[in-house]
């Protein structure tokens, strides 16, 4: 239902509280105060961020290991601020994975290494940069969804977002709240991967050039509690291999967040060309490989969780700003896949949209030509130099793994592992691709049975997420009565096996055949991670935020 909005007025206005806008959000208001320090042209723009997630850092998941270059471009004093880094990077480890055996690369290329980072825990950090700008006097609004944009006259106006009390058959309850109308100058949209504004922009304003479009994998990351001196706190692992095969570009990671605690996840590809595919299963397995279980064994396993990641981050930027908008962070596109790092790239996106709106604000022009110096500011930072570099590294594995490690120049000595012999793996066409992944996938699942010490259901791990959601609201999972009918039971049901069953962390999605075939989509254990939006290999579900505050309560991750 829609009822006639409210309107409030902010000069600025960031969508998403993550790294990226927390950052410009902070920097913003030190760079203003800098400003009417020694200018008589004081300014004092309204500032606002509104976030999805019931709490700061709710919604914020990651490895995570962090590139520290960016921290004192916005907080000079970070360490005697108090700023949650985590632990510096004392060793890190790369490996090659059999079923059983784990074969270790004599050495992480400077390109793949993290040298200067630290290992932390994102929703922590976006915690405490979420209370450092309110300290600076930010106005932040938590359990409040952006679902729509306004435009005028070719301009982006405002940010529509959610209503609150309506229910399953869209009809208002009794504390029914009608969504606000967010007026600004300046949006700065910040939403992580797969944001749910992206397509109203890209329809609107076309930033991506026609027939390009973003590409994301699949991460489920757990946080254990492990018997002190399996692993040294400061000590990162990163691994090919088992349980993927050749054809699926994916890998494993562990870091050792201090002597007792480790940040476990893995990786996998999840697009519609190949859809067919079980991050969370792929987790489980990387679990059971005998150099993990040995790390994990007598441990406990203290929170989970899944996201989508931006795979193909500079070949698929687009435009990064239009009139009346920046896009920071992921929802530009700035994550480097070859380091598997995106956090110092999202906070330095933050750094340069602070600065281009600083500039604006002084001029009082807010054009979309003023806003356009942001991509000048990105093409001259290390931002810009860091992604173009790495902008090859993802499509060399389109060919397989093996092909991928000749050509990103990790072709190293594996005792019993020939990556020449097997460099020229052909690509399958989708349909018969997904008939041989379903084949596999299906007797992989039938021989996995969670032991509830080391691996774990869906739903167990979806308890240990935190996920909340009001039931009696309207389905935020949007697939039409006649998609279902004829793609969902007919088409994908035949061609891939229905994967939305498989792919999605949480298990949203049920098929069952009896009495007839129906899907059933359990929409309150969304993770809000978007595969299913991603990986879709028909374009027809649509991913809509439901009443702010619902989705995971992530505090570790």
């Amino acid at each position: 239902m829609e009822q006639e909005r409210e309107s409030l007025e902010f000069d600025i206005l960031f969508v998403g509280a993550g790294p990226a806008n927390l950052a410009s959000a902070i920097h913003l208001s030190r760079l203003l105060k800098k400003h009417n320090e020694s200018s008589p042209n004081r300014l004092n723009p309204s500032i606002a961020i509104i976030d999805k997630g019931r709490h700061a850092g709710a919604h914020l998941l990651s490895g995570a290991l962090l590139d520290t270059q960016a921290l004192p471009e916005f907080l000079p004093e970070w360490e005697k601020e108090g700023f949650p880094a985590g632990i510096p990077v004392q060793k890190e480890q790369l490996w090659y994975l059999t079923k059983t055996r784990h074969l270790a690369f004599p050495s992480v290329p400077e390109a793949f290494g993290s040298s200067g980072s630290t290992i932390c825990s994102l929703s922590v950090i976006g915690e405490w940069m979420a209370k450092k700008a309110e300290e600076e006097g930010i106005e932040f609004f938590p359990e409040t969804a952006a679902t729509g944009i306004v435009a005028e006259n070719g301009r982006l106006e405002g940010i529509l977002t959610d209503e609150k009390g309506v229910d399953r058959n869209g009809q208002p309850k009794p504390d029914y709240q009608p969504g606000m109308l967010l007026k600004t100058r300046i949006a700065i949209i910040g939403e992580g991967a797969g944001g749910s504004l992206g397509p109203q922009l890209q329809k609107e304003f076309g930033l991506l050039p026609e027939g390009m479009r973003r590409r994301y994998e699949t991460g489920v990351k757990e946080v254990w509690r492990i018997p002190e001196g399996r692993v040294p706190a400061g000590q990162t692992h990163h691994a090919f291999g088992y349980p993927l095969s050749s054809t699926r570009y994916g890998g494993g990671w562990l870091y050792a967040l201090s002597d007792t605690e480790i940040s476990l996840g893995f990786v996998t590809t999840v697009e519609p060309e190949a859809p067919v595919t079980d991050p969370h299963l792929n987790l489980q397995l990387f679990k059971q490989h005998p150099f993990i279980a040995t790390i994990l064994k007598g441990g406990s396993m203290v929170e989970a969780g899944a996201k989508t990641i931006t795979s193909n981050g500079f070949e698929a930027m687009g435009r990064i700003s239009g009139p009346g908008f920046l896009l920071t962070g992921e929802s530009a596109g700035m994550l480097d896949m070859q380091r598997l790092k995106g956090i110092h790239l999202a906070m330095k996106s933050g750094i340069l949209a602070a600065e281009t709106i600083l500039e604006a604000l002084i001029h009082d022009n807010c054009s979309a030509a003023r806003l356009d110096s942001y991509e000048e500011r990105f093409r001259n930072s290390w931002a810009h130099e860091e992604l173009h570099a790495s902008r090859n590294y993802r499509k060399a594995f389109a060919k397989g793994l093996y092909h991928g490690l000749l050509q990103t120049g990790l072709t190293l000595a594996l005792p019993g592992i020939s990556t020449l012999a097997t460099s020229g793996s052909s690509v399958q066409l989708p349909p018969k691709r997904a008939r041989n992944d379903l084949k596999a996938l299906l007797k992989a699942k039938e021989k996995h049975r969670p032991d509830g010490e080391t691996t774990f259901s869906k739903s167990d791990s979806l308890y240990r997420s935190g996920t909340m959601h009001e039931e009696n609201q309207p389905c935020h999972l949007r697939i039409s009565a006649e998609d279902i009918a004829l793609i969902c039971l007919e088409r994908c049901r035949t061609e891939y096996g229905n994967p939305c069953q498989h792919f999605c962390p949480a298990g949203v999605y049920e098929l069952t055949l009896e009495p007839v075939p129906a899907l059933k989509i359990n929409a309150s254990n969304c993770l809000h991670c978007k595969t299913c939006e991603s990986a879709d290999p028909y374009g027809v579900i649509t991913w809509t935020p439901p009443e702010g505050g619902g989705g995971p309560g992530y505090k570790l991750s």
